[in-house]
């Protein structure tokens, strides 16, 4: 049914109103870590120096000089704090005119007035310094916004208030409509997916995260190198490496199961509790342990839908589905779109089926010729061939290993091969491809932003030809497949081609 207290909650809403103070903290967190690099290097070359310890003495001004460093860092603290303040004081928001208007500025006071009509959709998360409190982190997001960032952002509202100034927009956006209709809507409400705890420890386990953790932890040590004794340990490593080269094979080892744990907590506290609801024309989904988040997606606004099949997950029929939308910024934390982290392929036509009705999941795909098959894997063995020839110079003989390499490449070749395909119907094109990992991409004609063919000269002696398409989205959504039959290709330029 409507919203009950419409004309309370919207007198409410009218006047304007402040952030929660918690935001005063958040700001003050958010400066410290935008700074954290120059106040470590700061402490390196004025506190921790040697010649610091003893005092440094300037006629005129006597010993209390050696605490002018610490002086400084307890005044930018505290300009951080007053910034804070003074952000936060600032910052209001109302409800007028059928308009989100949203004033701020440290200095100079800005306005920003958008219209309910242009609401997408409000997300929310509640992080660890929300949720004792109650509190929601807001991000606005608008059709046709800017893809880089949210159209506005409210750091720490009430959940309650939260929730009201979306039923508010809702209500205001179901003004026109009938009762009827209004019901009808409420009554599409349902869940169409939730994680359970078995799927969620299958889906952290095989999320391939090991080399983000790796590259984080070798990122964030390259940031103190100045603190870390690397040169120490590559002595020590020196010595190891004497041992032979087994322990640093086990050390190696020991460092990617390590690894493989954290990514699998990361990816269990992210997706813990995923949940995949319809809500009148738009999909939500929560998730999230520490941080609990909250997205919208407008099933309108959906220009493509992808099955992806890892490497682990295939053998054993199991897939994620993911969609690109517009008017979403890139810098959302559900920028992959991912709508089911983990679910058997063979279900995932039955749960979309009704909600993106006019996708159709279950076809059947024309494979690329078999006169391309050793394209796929060609190069990529010609590749690993060098790579193995350069290791011998150093590694001999330990660099026979390296021949798997050659194996490898034949082997992703052979997949990629079977993944290559294609399937066209009246309104739908869907193309198969895999990189490492196989994927499966939806797209209707009139989502579609372009659509192209290439063919090098090697291609052309066989009939051969690649497909190049692309979609609007709040990143970057191409689709590529090689190597497909010539005429095939043709036959798909010409289906998007406009008539003339």
């Amino acid at each position: 049914m409507p919203f009950q207290n419409w004309q309370g909650w919207l007198k409410m809403m009218s006047n304007p109103n402040r952030l929660h103070p918690i935001t005063i903290v958040l700001s003050v967190l958010k400066n410290v870590k935008e700074t954290i690099i120059p106040i470590v290097f700061y402490f390196i070359v004025f506190i921790v120096r040697d010649d610091m310890k003893d005092g440094i003495q300037i006629e005129g001004f006597g010993p209390w000089l050696q605490y002018v460093p610490y002086l400084i860092l307890i005044l930018i603290f505290l300009l951080m704090i007053a910034s804070g303040i003074i952000k936060w004081y600032r910052y209001t928001y109302r409800v007028e005119d059928m308009e989100l208007r949203i004033e701020h500025g440290l200095f100079v006071k800005k306005k920003r007035y958008i219209p309910f009509e242009r609401i997408q959709s409000l997300d929310f998360s509640e992080g660890i310094f929300h949720r004792p409190f109650g509190l929601v982190k807001v991000k606005v997001e608008t059709a046709g916004g800017n893809s880089e960032k949210s159209e506005a952002e409210m750091s720490a509202i009430k959940k309650e208030d939260a929730l009201a100034l979306r039923r508010i927009i809702t209500e205001s956006k179901n003004r026109e409509k009938t009762s009827d209709e209004i019901v009808e809507e409420i009554s599409k409400q349902s869940i169409l997916y939730k994680i359970s705890p078995k799927q969620l420890l299958f889906f952290a386990s095989t999320s391939g995260r090991v080399g983000v953790v790796v590259f984080a932890v070798l990122g964030f040590g390259s940031q103190f190198d100045e603190l870390i004794p690397f040169d120490k340990i590559f002595k020590e490593m020196e010595h190891v490496a004497k041992a032979g080269y087994t322990i640093i094979a086990i050390l190696v080892v020991m460092g990617l199961l390590l690894a493989w744990l954290v990514s699998v907590v990361m990816a269990y506290l992210k997706y813990n509790d995923f949940t995949l609801e319809k809500v009148g024309d738009d999909l939500v989904i929560t998730r999230g342990l520490l941080e609990k988040r909250t997205t919208t997606i407008p099933i309108k606004r959906v220009q493509a839908v992808t099955i992806k099949e890892s490497l682990l997950r295939q053998p054993f029929g199991y897939a994620s589905v993911s969609v690109e939308y517009a008017g979403g910024s890139i810098l959302d934390e559900n920028t992959e779109g991912l709508i089911i982290p983990v679910a058997k392929k063979k279900n995932i036509g039955r749960i979309l089926q009704d909600t993106l009705s006019d996708y159709m999941f279950d076809v059947d795909f024309i494979s690329a010729p078999k006169r391309a098959k050793r394209r796929f894997f060609l190069i990529k063995m010609f590749a690993a061939a060098i790579l193995t020839g350069v290791l011998s110079i150093w590694l001999w003989p330990y660099s026979l290993i390296a021949t798997l390499l050659v194996g490898g490449a034949w082997i992703l070749g052979l997949l990629q091969f079977k993944s290559a395909g294609w399937n066209l119907s009246e309104t739908q094109l869907a193309l198969r491809y895999r990189g490492i990992d196989q994927h499966t991409t939806f797209m209707r004609k009139n989502r579609m932003q372009s659509l192209g063919m290439s063919a090098n000269w090697f291609q052309k002696r066989a009939d051969l030809a690649t497909i190049e398409t692309s979609v609007m989205s709040g990143g970057s959504a191409d689709f590529t497949v090689k190597h497909l039959n010539l005429e095939d290709v043709r036959e798909i330029y010409e289906w998007y081609r406009p008539a003339k």
